[in-house]
């Protein structure tokens, strides 16, 4: 499955909600196999990012950076070319019946959608 970084990252939220759900224990298993390989590209994708904000930027007290005049700039290009990044993925879609007792809004349901299917049985 080929998809970007930004729809990872986009999709970790609902994903982690999905899997807080009780699920049958087959469809438990490949979520969990699932999100494992997704978590790795989100994971990468937290290392770049703090190494990004680290190169042009100086960190406060709170967690958050400032940077010198110009250098922002470079830090949401170099982070929108990291999120832009396209990634391949050796998971399947995974089919899941909307018989399981989950409660997830619209805006989980899409941008799950590149990993998740939803089928009435």
């Amino acid at each position: 499955m080929k998809t970007t970084m930004r729809t990872i990252v986009l999709a970790i939220p609902a994903l982690s909600k999905l899997s807080a759900g009780d699920l049958s224990l087959r469809l438990a298993y490949r979520l969990k196999r699932s999100i494992d390989a997704i978590q790795k590209e989100a994971d990468f994708f937290s290392q770049q990012r703090q190494k990004i904000l680290d190169k042009y930027g100086t960190p406060d007290g709170n967690g958050d950076y400032t940077f010198e005049d110009g250098q922002e700039e470079k830090v949401i290009a170099e982070l929108d070319e990291l999120l832009d990044m396209e990634i391949t993925l050796d998971i399947p879609i995974m089919v899941i019946p909307i018989t399981e007792d989950l409660r997830l809004s619209v805006n989980d349901m899409e941008v799950m959608a590149p990993f998740v299917e939803f089928k009435e049985e």
